[in-house]
């Protein structure tokens, strides 16, 4: 029986590792050993050296083992700012009425990880030009970072010349998965044109999992448990976000401050505003045209300009009022027997009945 070619292998294996990874995905180290080659990349952004990028995940759930119905990364653990999926979650805790609430809620807590950037070097997947994206749990990072601390007076492993490889073996299921980190006596190096295939991690988890979803969770949370979520906000945190809101339980979830809203006058408003403008009354607001297409700006003129001319003919029947109150008041005994004469401004008893009249008619 012939079998396959190297070079024709070497071609499968390749395209296996084209087609066959899922791009904008992790992997994670597999059952039993796993050798790999680190790739030192530098993460935009990050100190000098610093080839990992640490992520923290929310996988909002309606019940313990089903699928997630939001996927958003976690503000907090990733840019050390306030997460409002943090908050939210917080708020909620409070609402849990049974040991599966207090589970569920407890699991939408975010799920840390540590990414690096590899290359295979056993299995059928093993590759010296395809870069694979890793995730390792952050006690299995420090086993790598221990391993690297206890050579760094010898070498430095992640050298692509003369570093060195790392096996990871992982034991266990569910719970009980244990990872036990180890280095291997020889390593052949890194190909120089492998490195070109890396990319920015930063950018990679911004891309994954900060695409908008974060209103989605909220609003997840807050059918689940009832909550008000008024005063928690969905921030931006670069341009990958998508920007986006939505009303939640009746509190505003968005990106930037409510603008606030503005009543639009009634037709009844615009009748009366018609009405006080054609009195002669003096009036030092300016003009508006009553008829004028009702615009966003000429909704809120148009509110005060009504309050106003209301104010103004408040005062104006008060105005009228005055001089008849006093007129109707009992006039002081004099010593004197005749009345003193009215002044000449003052109006009559039925010039004050027709100024009301008149009024009463606006």
């Amino acid at each position: 029986m012939a079998t396959m070619s190297p070079a024709l292998l070497a071609l499968v294996k390749g395209a296996k590792n084209k087609y066959g990874r899922s791009e904008g995905k992790a992997i994670k180290p597999k059952e039993g050993k796993t050798t790999i080659r680190i790739l030192p990349f530098q993460v935009e952004g990050g100190e000098p050296g610093q080839f990992w990028f640490e992520t923290g995940v929310h996988w909002i759930k309606t019940e313990t083992n089903g699928k997630p119905v939001a996927v958003t990364g976690c503000h907090a653990v990733v840019y050390s700012t306030p997460c409002p999926v943090c908050a939210a979650i917080e708020a909620a805790k409070p609402s849990a009425v049974s040991d599966e609430d207090v589970k569920l809620i407890k699991d939408w807590n975010a799920k840390k990880g540590v990414l690096i950037q590899v290359l295979l070097r056993s299995g059928s997947d093993a590759s010296e030009d395809n870069v694979q994206i890793m995730e390792l749990t952050p006690t299995t990072f420090a086993q790598v970072m221990s391993i690297m601390e206890e050579y760094a007076e010898q070498q430095d492993i992640t050298d692509i010349q003369t570093g060195m490889n790392l096996v990871i073996e992982r034991s266990g299921k569910g719970l009980d998965t244990k990872y036990q980190v180890m280095t291997t006596p020889s390593s052949k190096p890194v190909p120089k044109a492998t490195m070109d295939k890396c990319i920015d991690l930063k950018a990679f988890v911004e891309k994954e999992f900060f695409r908008g979803e974060d209103v989605k969770a909220l609003t997840a949370i807050s059918n689940m448990t009832g909550i008000s979520l008024t005063g928690i906000t969905a921030p931006r945190t670069s341009a990958l976000l998508t920007s986006s809101a939505a009303r939640v339980a009746g509190s505003e979830v968005t990106s930037k401050p409510a603008e606030p809203v503005v009543p639009a006058p009634s037709a009844a408003d615009r009748a009366e505003l018609a009405a006080i403008a054609a009195l002669e009354v003096e009036d030092d607001t300016p003009p508006f045209v009553v008829d004028a297409p009702a615009e966003d700006d000429e909704e809120a003129a148009m509110v005060a300009q009504l309050a106003a001319m209301r104010a103004k003919k408040a005062a104006a029947v008060a105005a009228a009022a005055k001089p008849a109150v006093a007129a109707k008041a009992p006039a002081p005994k004099k010593v004197a027997p005749a009345p003193a004469p009215e002044p000449e401004d003052t109006l009559s008893e039925d010039d004050v009945a027709s100024v009301l009249a008149e009024l009463d008619n606006i």
